[in-house]
């Protein structure tokens, strides 16, 4: 398992949490809560006003279609996140993927 280097917490309300595999895992404060996760050997970094739960809507509460919804929330037929907990994103691949549907 990943351990947790840093964390940051953003102005949309949302936590980021950064791994020493280079990954890094974004979510909504209740849900953070609910995970019970140690921060105590993390470092705290400077808070930020834009992270990729507010802005790319990537992450591990967030619908997997990208409209930005909380899984089970969402509209569209798909009952998955983003993202799992602790693992690294191919930002590239997402982004060309989304970039097609868009085009379809």
């Amino acid at each position: 398992m990943a351990i947790i280097t840093d964390y940051q917490k953003c102005n949309c309300g949302a936590i980021t949490l950064y791994f020493d595999n280079g990954a890094s895992t974004s979510m909504y404060q209740d849900t953070f809560d609910k995970m019970d996760i140690d921060l105590s050997e993390a470092n705290e970094i400077q808070m930020s006003y834009c992270c990729d739960h507010c802005v790319n809507h990537w992450r591990i509460d967030l619908c997997e279609c990208g409209s930005g919804e909380r899984v089970d929330e969402c509209g569209c037929s798909s009952h998955r996140a983003m993202q799992r907990y602790g693992e690294r994103l191919d930002t590239f691949s997402m982004i060309m993927s989304n970039f097609q549907m868009i085009m379809q």
